[in-house]
């Protein structure tokens, strides 16, 4: 886990200021990898790279970046892990490949010049990663399957840069300020920027399961997807998996999540996804650390996972720490975890909190439970969508007059955010619909009292031009809605919200978060069941491992729940978790607190 920077001429050679830049690049994104720093540049002066480096795979000189193979030909700088690099490196040796490092990242320079293309789709992990092959003059810039890792690109005078985050191409390339309607308005929507588009107009994402080539000197450039993971959902299998091949799928996932040179710890919290993971490493690792975030506000009350937490930890055995954090500390600490923030989003404070926890106790790499929810079918929209769906027969009548209660509504409460009751009828004509109705922050119809109409107007204009949910339901014409719920849910709210945050949020602190539920390998291996007539459920998750504590099988589903609420605006009732930050967003977009990650 890393930060990648760089920059690549289309035309002509790079100079000093755009050295500089690069440079500048590393440096804003030294938290990052605190452990070194690197920079690369072509002999043809054509591409330079720059790296940042938090050392985890063989930790020593020989592993630093940006890395070049022993022919010269190809140099990388690459964030994230690839987990099955050992098995990979057996392979590429049989075939001839030599290496000269213990890195994993030199076994992907050889996988990517042995199968080319093809070599992407063997990659078990989470990448981000630019990759200069000096002898074709081509470059070639890519990203993992889910977009755990990610990679922003800007474009100005001939020269593609890119870095890991959004904002640091913005405060550091020679690119425009200006905010991007599609991303305004997406973030009010669904209280996050929604790919393809960030804050910034000029910076973009490479897509999720996507890589570019890029080679002028023939004029040669394309992009393309070299894996969706809507596809894993669309053939569904006739019968459940056994428990025991289950158990293998998510033990497999468990295992190669720990490989690392150094220490990994587990974030665990009182459900069951973080309490497999930590019981499944546990058998692997000794001495395991696990780490509980718990809130002095909540101590006593049915809100504080701290102690079914700790009775699993005591159960499978881990070096257990719970850290209980007040409002001083947050207030302390907020003006920070808006300067680390990437992009605007509603989300991300816990993960913050809770990677500052880790880091002070020594760990760089932590399992999350991250990915459970849409895999196992345990968020609301699995049961409230298909319900609102049964009304799309009747959608002739249904939605027009869910419109008129939805208008009378808004005329009658003009001054006043409405509820989303009104609007059940409106949004129950398709899934579309029916899904932007259950994870909107706040409805197309509500933001006429957040922003000015040109902005509303010109962003829904592009957020429909780029058709981003319609595309991840594309293989899914012919799934069930179940299959199609969880790709939303999965390509969407996880994508462009949870994993996002994950990213900035722990390596504000300099820690890896990796997803064990997140990986190639298993939506492949239970994608057919997730699609068939009888999914998996979270019961079928708890049967995995049988140390997890009775109390813990009949607790409800909550989120993970904070105060923040509570301690922004003083409200002495309890909300539910962060999620509650919606309530408070217009706020908290115009306040000093949120100034530095709303108006760059």
């Amino acid at each position: 886990m890393c930060g990648i920077a760089g920059a690549f001429a289309y035309h002509g050679m790079l100079d000093q200021r755009h050295h500089k830049v690069v440079r500048n690049l590393n440096q804003w994104q030294a938290h990052r990898g605190p452990d070194g720093e690197g920079f690369w540049s072509s002999e043809d002066r054509t591409a330079v790279f720059g790296h940042r480096r938090l050392a985890i795979i063989d930790t020593g000189p020989s592993g630093a970046q940006p890395m070049s193979d022993i022919t010269g030909r190809w140099s990388i700088t690459l964030n994230g892990e690839i987990y099955n690099y050992r098995a990979l490196r057996r392979e590429l040796e049989i075939l001839g490949r030599k290496f000269a490092t213990n890195s994993d990242t030199e076994v992907l320079i050889n996988a990517i010049a042995q199968w080319g293309e093809e070599g992407l789709r063997r990659l078990r992990g989470m990448f981000a990663f630019a990759l200069w092959d000096d002898q074709e003059k081509e470059l070639w810039l890519a990203r993992d399957p889910y977009g755990i890792k990610p990679l922003y690109l800007a474009e100005t005078q001939d020269v593609l840069w890119f870095a890991s985050q959004a904002r640091a191409l913005s405060d550091c390339a020679p690119i425009s300020s200006k905010r991007d309607a599609a991303a305004l308005v997406g973030f009010y929507l669904w209280g996050s920027v929604p790919e393809p588009f960030s804050w910034w107009a000029d910076v973009r994402p490479l897509p999720a399961g996507h890589f570019k080539r890029i080679c002028p000197s023939s004029k040669r450039a394309h992009s393309r997807q070299y894996y969706s993971i809507s596809a894993q959902l669309a053939s569904p299998s006739t019968h459940a998996m056994s428990g025991g091949s289950f158990r293998n799928v998510i033990a497999d996932s468990v295992q190669h999540h720990l490989v690392a040179d150094i220490d990994v710890g587990v974030f665990l919290s009182a459900g069951i996804d973080s309490n497999v993971i930590a019981s499944l490493a546990s058998a692997k690792t000794r001495g395991l650390k696990t780490i509980t975030l718990a809130f002095g506000e909540y101590k006593g009350t049915s809100n504080d996972e701290a102690p079914l937490a700790e009775l699993a930890a005591k159960s499978i055995g881990s070096v257990h720490q719970t850290v209980r954090i007040g409002k001083s500390e947050f207030e302390e600490l907020l003006p920070d975890f808006f300067k680390k923030m990437d992009q605007p989003t509603i989300d991300g404070l816990n993960t913050y909190l809770v990677s500052r926890v880790a880091a002070q106790h020594g760990l760089k790499v932590v399992l999350s439970g991250l990915g459970g929810d849409e895999l196992f079918g345990s968020y609301p929209s699995f049961r409230q969508i298909p319900r609102l769906l049964k009304l799309a027969p009747l959608a002739p009548i249904v939605v027009p007059i869910g419109r008129l209660v939805d208008r009378v509504s808004r005329e009658l409460f003009p001054s006043s955010l409405p509820s989303k009751l009104p609007s059940v009828l409106a949004y129950s004509g398709n899934i579309l619909d029916a899904y932007m109705l259950r994870r909107c922050v706040f409805l197309r119809e509500s933001l006429d009292l957040l922003l000015d109409r040109s902005w509303i107007e010109e962003g829904f204009v592009r957020l429909h031009e780029a058709g981003s949910q319609e595309a991840i339901l594309e293989p899914l014409q012919r799934a069930s809605v179940h299959a199609q719920i969880s790709a939303l849910e999965s390509c969407c709210y996880m994508r462009n919200q949870l994993l996002r945050d994950a990213d900035w949020a722990g390596m504000a602190h300099g820690v890896e978060i990796r997803v064990p539920y997140v990986d190639r390998v298993v939506i492949e291996a239970i994608g057919p069941w997730i699609a068939s007539k009888d999914p998996p459920r979270k019961s079928d998750l708890a049967k995995v491992s049988d140390q997890l504590p009775r109390e813990m099988h009949e607790r409800p589903k909550t989120g993970f729940l904070t105060p923040a609420h509570r301690w922004v605006t003083g409200d002495p009732k309890s909300r539910r978790g962060l999620a509650q930050w919606t309530n408070i967003v217009p706020r908290l977009m115009r306040s000093g607190l949120a100034r530095s990650a709303t108006a760059i």
